[in-house]
C-alpha cells in the first residue's frame, strides 16, 4: 500500500500542494535531480579553474615569445604568433566543452514522461555517467595545472588538447543519447 493513500486527509492534501508545484523535497528522484545539476556546475567550475590556468600561460607565453614590435622588427615571427592563436583557440575549446556540460539536457519533469519511463532508473544512470565525467574533468584539469611554457610551446600542443578534451566530449554525447532513447 502507498504511504500517501494510507495518509491522513491534511497529509493528502499537503502533499498534493508540494507535488503540484514541484517541491516533494523527500523524493529520492529529487535529489537526484539537484545532484545531478550539482555535479555538472562543479564539473565546469573545474573546467574554467584549467582555462584560467591555461590563460595564465598564454599571457606569459605572448609576454616572452612576442615582444612590442620596434621599427626594425615590426612583425612577430609568424610561428610564435600562430602558437599564441592556438593557445587562445584551446582556451576555446576547454570553454566550449564546459559550456556543453553545463547545458546538457535533463529529464522531462512532467507527468506523461513519468508514466512511461523510470525517472529514478535514468537518474541513477546520469548519476555513474556524472562521476565519469568528474573524473575525467579532473584529470584534464591535473594535466593542464603541470603544463609549463616549454610545454605549450610544443607545435602539437594543440592536437594534445583536443585529445586530452575528447573523453569528456564522448560522455556528454553518450548523456546525451542516453536521454534521446530514454534507457
Amino acid at each position: 500500500m502507498d504511504a500517501l493513500s494510507s495518509a491522513g486527509p491534511i497529509r493528502r492534501a499537503a502533499t498534493f500542494l508540494f507535488i503540484g508545484w514541484g517541491y516533494n523535497f523527500y523524493k529520492i528522484e529529487n535529489q537526484l535531480r539537484a545532484d545531478d545539476l550539482l555535479i555538472r556546475a562543479k564539473v565546469s567550475g573545474i573546467l574554467a579553474q584549467a582555462r584560467a590556468f591555461l590563460r595564465g600561460l598564454e599571457s606569459e607565453y605572448r609576454r616572452v615569445n612576442l615582444p612590442a614590435p620596434m621599427r626594425g622588427d615590426a612583425f612577430p615571427d609568424r610561428g610564435k604568433f600562430e602558437q599564441a592563436r592556438a593557445l587562445e583557440r584551446c582556451g576555446g575549446m576547454i570553454e566550449a566543452v564546459a559550456t556543453a556540460i553545463r547545458a546538457a539536457p535533463t529529464p522531462a519533469n512532467d507527468w506523461i514522461w513519468l508514466r512511461h519511463r523510470d525517472e529514478r532508473g535514468i537518474l541513477s544512470l546520469l548519476e555513474g555517467i556524472d562521476v565519469r565525467l568528474v573524473d575525467e574533468a579532473v584529470a584534464l584539469h591535473d594535466r593542464i595545472v603541470e603544463l609549463d611554457l616549454a610545454a605549450v610551446s610544443d607545435a602539437g600542443f594543440k592536437a594534445a588538447m583536443a585529445e586530452w578534451l575528447s573523453p569528456l566530449r564522448l560522455i556528454v554525447a553518450e548523456r546525451a543519447e542516453r536521454l534521446t532513447l530514454m534507457v
